[in-house]
């Protein structure tokens, strides 16, 4: 139970630090609640929608709602966290070899930082700002590349810092030793850069197969089955055998909907290790895919109920 606590407090101070990073003006505990609420109205709405016309959708599609919003209101720090690690993985090569030129040149450590912190390499130019900063407060500049790295979580900004501060602990030309990483910094985002783009097509068939063209097929065999069953009540007398056969249309329809959900939980775990290599990502895909995929469903038993009918 301690352990629970203290994973929940550290994903909070995780959650708080990342807001923090993309300077969101809300703070994380009124956001969580805010999205929370809005999630909570919004499947409220769905499902009383749902009730109130009596439509043929299943309640379950309220739940899906709530995720789908609770997911996109919490995720978009996030979101935005992404883009500022990526703006600074892009950038870092570039300042590292204007940092390696002001070394040639005869320029310090210091001087070197401050015009990286002047030039236009955004959210970059901000955290060297803060190395300057923390320089002047009596931090060395190994102290400063450091919390540097701990307020980007980057594996690649954290190896690089590593490997800058052992060159600087060994008194090893820093110059030549900064030309060199960022050649290897630039090869090594290029080759994220490429993994995601190569990686595209599988992401988009997975999407398809899981979220578009499982859940047609499925809302059409959905559409048969009630076909078939309201066939059988029409010949069949006996009120208990309607009944009967009623529940068993019900029951097959709530399991093609429970396939459903495990089918796209399935694929939004495919997709995060596809492209993230983490499988906990697939928290950001899954209530997107499950909106998608009930849509689909629901519009193809909506459509083959048309096309069956008119024949």
């Amino acid at each position: 139970m301690n352990e629970k606590k203290i994973e929940g407090f550290a994903f909070f101070q995780n959650y708080k630090s990342m807001l923090k990073d993309v300077k969101f003006k809300i703070p994380a505990v009124a956001w969580m609640v805010a999205s929370t609420i809005s999630a909570i109205v919004a499947a409220i709405a769905v499902f009383g929608i749902i009730a109130l016309f009596s439509l043929p959708i299943s309640p379950l599609v309220a739940f899906v709602i709530f995720l789908v919003v609770l997911d996109v209101m919490l995720g978009y720090p996030y979101i935005l966290a992404m883009r500022r690690i990526n703006s600074i993985e892009e950038a870092l090569p570039d300042a590292l070899k204007q940092l390696a030129d002001t070394l040639k040149a005869g320029g310090t450590y210091e001087y070197g930082l401050r015009e990286i912190s002047t030039a236009e390499y955004g959210p970059l130019s901000f955290e060297m700002e803060n190395v300057l900063r923390k320089m002047e407060e009596g931090e060395n500049m190994e102290d400063g590349l450091a919390s540097f790295a701990e307020n980007v979580d980057s594996v690649l900004v954290r190896r690089t810092v590593a490997i800058i501060n052992d060159a600087i602990k060994a008194g090893a030309g820093l110059a030549d030793v900064l030309d060199e990483i960022a050649d290897d910094v630039r090869a090594l985002h290029r080759i994220g850069r490429e993994r995601i783009a190569g990686t595209m097509l599988q992401v988009i068939f997975i999407v398809a197969a899981g979220s578009i063209v499982a859940p047609i097929i499925m809302g059409m065999i959905t559409t048969v089955i009630e076909l078939l069953i309201a066939t059988s009540a029409g010949i069949v007398k006996s009120k208990f055998e309607i009944v009967q056969a009623v529940a068993t249309k019900d029951i097959i329809v709530i399991l093609i909907q429970i396939y459903i959900v495990i089918e796209v939980v399935a694929s939004g775990a495919m997709i995060a290790l596809t492209r993230e290599g983490k499988i906990s990502k697939s928290l950001i895909y899954i209530p997107v895919l499950l909106l998608i995929a009930f849509i689909c469903y629901y519009i193809a038993a909506f459509a083959s109920g048309l096309m069956i009918g008119g024949v």
